[in-house]
């Protein structure tokens, strides 16, 4: 097993961004690919991390915020 973690590299213009970052400081592209569903049951957002070459949100089948920013 590898302790080795993954590098987070922006979508959109292929800077290395740090762990930490959720957005590219570069280009503003966003760096987590989560579901944009806010109002799931009207009492929450529903926010599951997906993978990076998800469109649809494998949780509630919303679009992600890789496929609203073309991305993917």
């Amino acid at each position: 097993m590898s302790d080795k973690k993954e590098e987070k590299i922006c979508k959109r213009c292929l800077f290395k961004a740090d762990e930490k970052d959720q957005y590219c400081i570069r280009c503003g592209a966003p760096l987590i690919n989560r579901c944009t569903d806010f109002k799931t049951g009207g009492k929450h957002y529903c926010g599951f991390v997906n993978r990076p070459d998800a469109r649809y949100c494998a949780k509630c089948g919303h679009e992600t915020v890789f496929k609203q920013y073309g991305l993917v």
